[in-house]
C-alpha cells in the first residue's frame, strides 16, 4: 500500500509562500536611509538656534556698550559743568564762614552788655531790698556768686532783709542766711550769700 504525504506538500508550500511573503518586505529596509537623514537634520536646527543665540547675544553686548559709552559721556559732561560752578561753591563756603563768625561776635557781644548791665541792675535790687536797720561792711563777689557780711540793730531786720532777697527771684537765687552774733558794740553781725542770675 503506498501512502502519499499530502501534508509535507502542504507544508512546503505554506513555508514556500511565506518565504515570498518575506523576501517581497525585505524592500520595507529602505526606509533606515530615512531615519539617517532625520538624523542628520538635528545637528542642523542646532546650529541654526546657536547662531541666533550668538547674533542676539552680540547684538545685546553692543547696545550694553553702546549705553555705556553714552554714560560715560554724561558723566564727562557732567563733571565740566560742575567745574563751571566751583566759584559759586566756593564763594558760598565763604560766605557761610563769616556769617557764623559774625553770629559768635554778636552772642559774645551780647552776652558783654549783659555783663556789664547785670552790676547796675544787681546794685539797684540790692538797695530796694535793704531795711533801714541793716548795714554792710564788705560785699564779695566771685563770679556770679556774692556773700554779705553786715550788720543789723535786731534780728527783724535782717530776717526782713533776707525775705526781701527770696522775693526777688528774678536776681537772686540760692539764698544763705547761715548765722547773725552779737557783737562788743551790741549789733548784731550776719552773713547772707546768694548767687546772681543774669535776667538782664
Amino acid at each position: 500500500m503506498i501512502k502519499i504525504n499530502l501534508l509535507g506538500d502542504a507544508l512546503a508550500s505554506a513555508g514556500a509562500k511565506k518565504g515570498s511573503v518575506k523576501q517581497a518586505a525585505e524592500p520595507v529596509q529602505v526606509y533606515a536611509g530615512g531615519d539617517a537623514a532625520g538624523r542628520s537634520a538635528i545637528p542642523i536646527a542646532g546650529l541654526v538656534v546657536g547662531i541666533l543665540l550668538a547674533s542676539t547675544g552680540g547684538i545685546y553686548y553692543a547696545w550694553l556698550n553702546n549705553e555705556l559709552v553714552k554714560a560715560e559721556q554724561k558723566k564727562a559732561a557732567l563733571e565740566i559743568e560742575k567745574k563751571k560752578y566751583d566759584p559759586y561753591n566756593q564763594l558760598e563756603k565763604t560766605f557761610r564762614a563769616k556769617k557764623e563768625a559774625l553770629q559768635k561776635k554778636e552772642e559774645v557781644m551780647t552776652n558783654l552788655k549783659r555783663q556789664q548791665a547785670l552790676p547796675v541792675h544787681f546794685l539797684e535790687e540790692l538797695a530796694n531790698s535793704l531795711p533801714d536797720d541793716v548795714w554792710f561792711q564788705s560785699v564779695t563777689q566771685h563770679g556770679m556768686s556774692v556773700t554779705i557780711n553786715g550788720e543789723s540793730r535786731n534780728f527783724e531786720a535782717i530776717n526782713a532783709f533776707y525775705v526781701n532777697l527770696q522775693s526777688r527771684s528774678r536776681w537772686f537765687k540760692n539764698i544763705q542766711y547761715p548765722h547773725a552774733n552779737k557783737i562788743a558794740n551790741g549789733s548784731l553781725a550776719f552773713t547772707i550769700s546768694f548767687d546772681l542770675q543774669n535776667a538782664v
